[in-house]
């Protein structure tokens, strides 16, 4: 994953000099979709006796991107439907700070996502972290009816 994040960042400088002396268009990286890619072609080829996937982080972080953030979430998803091992790994990774980030988004389309991914880190999490996202999410609802 790294030597992939260091060759979109060089072709990402390498348009640096033609952007600024010929003000020609940023052609933008396809880092992130790649990774998307690389995760699901992971999902796709199961997950026994593999190791974790290393894109689990990429996928967090692509949540906070309009772009691909349907996308991650259909593949976090099945992620997560892998077993109580999986749901942990993500919460490892850090999965609660983008969970509470899409909870102020007003998109029909994610709902039914993230009910699914909150309602997989409830049956796994313990108490302590789950009753930080309850309240964070009576806060949510309450909100829609204000």
């Amino acid at each position: 994953m790294w030597q992939a994040w260091d060759m979109a960042l060089d072709l990402c400088l390498a348009q640096l000099p033609m952007v600024l002396e010929n003000e020609d268009r940023y052609v933008h990286s396809s880092f992130f979709e790649d990774q998307l890619t690389a995760f699901q072609v992971w999902l796709n080829l199961g997950s026994k006796n593999r190791s974790p996937p290393e894109q689990l982080p990429i996928v967090l972080q692509v949540l906070l991107s309009q772009v691909h953030r349907l996308r991650a979430l259909e593949l976090l998803g099945r992620f997560l439907d892998l077993g109580p091992w999986a749901v942990n790994l993500a919460l490892s990774v850090g999965i609660f700070p983008y969970v509470l980030k899409l909870l102020q988004s007003n998109a029909r389309e994610l709902r039914p996502l993230l009910v699914f991914i909150w309602a997989k880190i409830l049956a796994v999490d313990n108490v302590s972290s789950t009753l930080a996202l309850i309240i964070h999410i009576i806060l949510y609802c309450y909100t829609l009816y204000i």
